[in-house]
């Protein structure tokens, strides 16, 4: 089963008592050996769900909330080290020597009339 294709699906996760909750797949994380899908309320509220890919009789994906307080800790912590680094890796140089003269040229008005040079 390829995992990956699982970002950004649609999931229904019904509740013991019959309640049918839906949540979007938002990240994937190894954990352990084991592979957990971070879901995120389609309410937009924020509220993250951490699950444990298992596969039923037909092959198809199969989401267990997980319960136990150190694996959900340890998988959000490790979903935030990755985001991040994925984040530093798309983030572009930037060049000091173009930096400083932007800020050279860049003009501040104050309010009094006058204008500035950032650095002066």
């Amino acid at each position: 089963m390829n995992h990956e294709a699982l970002i950004g699906a649609q999931v229904e996760l019904t509740a013991p008592d019959g309640r049918v909750f839906r949540f979007r797949v938002s990240a994937l994380t190894p954990y352990a050996g084991e592979t957990y899908a971070v879901l995120e309320h389609d309410a937009g509220d924020g509220q993250l769900l951490v699950t444990h890919i298992e596969t039923d009789a037909d092959g198809a994906p199969v989401f267990v909330v997980v319960g136990e307080d150190d694996i959900i800790s340890a998988v959000l912590e490790k979903q935030v080290a990755m985001a991040i680094a994925q984040a530093m890796e798309n983030t572009p140089e930037v060049d000091q020597d173009d930096e400083e003269e932007e800020h050279e040229h860049h003009h501040h008005h104050c309010g009094c009339g006058c204008h500035h040079h950032h650095g002066e």
